[in-house]
């Protein structure tokens, strides 16, 4: 007997990075789709071109109709975690979001516990499927094929958001190790051009950032200073007893042994076919319901420790460069990213981060050339 089908809203899927949720979902064949999204006339359009029979104007409207199985809130970080609360409230069986997961250190823990605590899926962001294969390569790592972790980085630093951007890196860091972060100690850069949300204080600003990240068991990743004239490619390096490791694009790069026996490799895994877009990131939200599953890779749990440790960046380098330790004292501790990432393009206007326009309904937004 095939399984049932499973409604799935997609709750700002007329947006730039809602849409490619909203496409997974049309594309999966066990998926039955609502969309949801404000901005009215280009739902309608994304509606009509998918063959979209259900919308709804906002998930407070889509919740008075019905509970779906899978809610993925694609929603300005201003507006997520209320969203997310209140479908794991609803009985919505997995519900993801994008990052960062929220202004505020106490509305990510929150967001987490709604689901937690109903035992509800809850996953955010994409990091898992910005560099190939990194579970896989964790858990070749974890079996012991290069010996004990001895030291980690981030080669390129966090050039234009500790939070916005750098909640990615922090996610890749601990999902390559495996292991938590017990203290913090930051410097920081000026606000990027336009970056800074008018609300913020200097202390809560997302801005570039370096420093040191102290994981559990002594090691130390060093989070270099960035260059702006020297792009590095590699998102996190980490060296071991007998080799070293480098997440980036096309694939990991993977150096077995050390001096002059030192050279590349390729396990059986790096070979296999690696799935782009949000094909995989929806895929398991859909594994999570069919498996019953009570986590999911790349979680809700993942982005609130990512932006506790970009708040410590900030409170560190607010404090001289001094060690804060993790977990923070305070939970209402925030960082205000961008005012597109917060508030969203038809707010805070497309052209604000680079986007020429709202999302087309076919073919790649344009983005304009940076200086």
């Amino acid at each position: 007997m095939a399984d049932p089908i499973l409604r799935v809203a997609v709750i700002g899927g007329a947006g730039m990075w809602g849409r490619g949720y909203l496409r997974a979902a049309v594309a999966h064949s066990e998926c039955d789709v609502i969309l949801v999204d404000s901005a009215l006339k280009r739902r309608d359009a994304f509606a009509e071109h998918y063959g979209i029979a259900h919308v709804a104007d906002s998930w407070q409207q889509l919740l008075e109709r019905e509970t779906p199985d899978i809610a993925c809130c694609i929603l300005p970080v201003a507006l997520a975690p209320e969203a997310v609360i209140a479908c794991a409230e609803a009985g919505v069986r997995v519900v993801s979001c994008e990052k960062p997961i929220a202004i505020e250190l106490g509305e990510a823990d929150r967001m987490v516990e709604a689901c937690r605590s109903r035992r509800i899926p809850f996953g955010c962001g994409t990091a898992y499927w910005e560099v190939p294969r990194l579970a896989e390569l964790s858990r070749w790592l974890t079996d012991g094929h290069l010996g004990a972790l001895t030291a980690v980085a981030i080669p390129g630093g966090l050039p234009v958001e500790v939070s916005g951007a750098g909640c990615v890196q922090f996610t890749h860091l601990r999902g390559l190790t495996g292991l938590e972060v017990e203290w913090v100690e930051g410097s920081e850069l000026p606000p990027v051009d336009s970056y800074r949300a008018p609300e913020a204080s200097d202390v809560e600003v997302d801005c570039p950032a370096y420093g040191r990240i102290g994981l559990v068991g002594g090691v130390i990743c060093e989070v270099l200073k960035p260059r702006a004239e020297n792009h590095i490619p590699c998102r996190v390096s980490a060296t071991y007893e007998n080799g070293q490791v480098f997440l980036q694009r096309p694939e990991p790069i993977i150096i077995e042994g050390t001096g002059a026996e030192a050279s590349p490799v390729r396990p059986d895994f790096v070979e296999q076919l690696c799935p782009s877009g949000r094909e995989p990131v929806f895929q398991r939200l859909v594994d999570a319901v069919r498996n019953s599953d009570t986590e999911v890779a790349c979680s809700g749990h993942d982005y609130r420790q990512a932006l506790e440790i970009a708040i410590a960046f900030k409170r560190s380098a607010s404090r001289g460069g001094q060690r804060v330790p993790l977990p923070l004292d305070s939970r209402n501790y925030r960082i205000y990213p961008h005012p597109y990432r917060m508030r969203g393009g038809d707010v805070a206007g497309w052209e604000s981060i680079g986007y020429d326009g709202p999302p087309p309904v076919e073919g790649r937004p344009q983005r304009e050339a940076k200086s």
